[in-house]
């Protein structure tokens, strides 16, 4: 196998870091015109929970690969906007359960079109086998950072 040379290596990582750039940028759009704020992990907490239905804090914490913290402040603007509310949990004391309000699943069903709208756009002119080859790739990249 032939090895890469540094110059190889840099437009890999810049090949990534475009397409990183462009992706935010298409997300950026579509959660502004949605009302969200871009980066708070907003758009997968609507989403998770349109699938979910219900979960506590740290169930979705997990699902939307957000610490406690920053999901405890992502649902404090979701329901003051009121898209999600929380009930206490009747099996436990100290944990609520969240859910989407109605105004809030038809927000999370316009978001989950947006991305799937997105990822249509990603794999756009690949055929079933060079995305499962892609797909293959990218998870060996994935390991080589773990």
């Amino acid at each position: 196998m032939k090895s890469q040379t540094g110059f190889e290596k840099q437009k890999i990582r810049r090949a990534f870091l475009e397409i990183e750039q462009l992706k935010r940028a298409r997300i950026q759009e579509v959660l502004l015109s949605l009302g969200l704020t871009p980066g708070h992990g907003q758009a997968r907490t609507l989403m998770a929970l349109l699938r979910l239905e219900s979960a506590s804090q740290k169930e979705l914490a997990v699902e939307c690969l957000l610490d406690v913290t920053t999901m405890s402040r992502t649902l404090d603007r979701l329901q003051n906007m009121g898209l999600v509310e929380r009930r206490r949990d009747p099996m436990s004391r100290r944990t609520f359960r969240v859910s989407l309000t109605e105004e809030g699943k038809k927000l999370a069903e316009k978001v989950t079109e947006e991305f799937s709208k997105i990822d249509e756009a990603i794999c756009r002119g690949f055929i079933d086998e060079e995305l499962e080859e892609l797909l293959s790739q990218l998870e060996r990249v994935r390991e080589n950072l773990r």
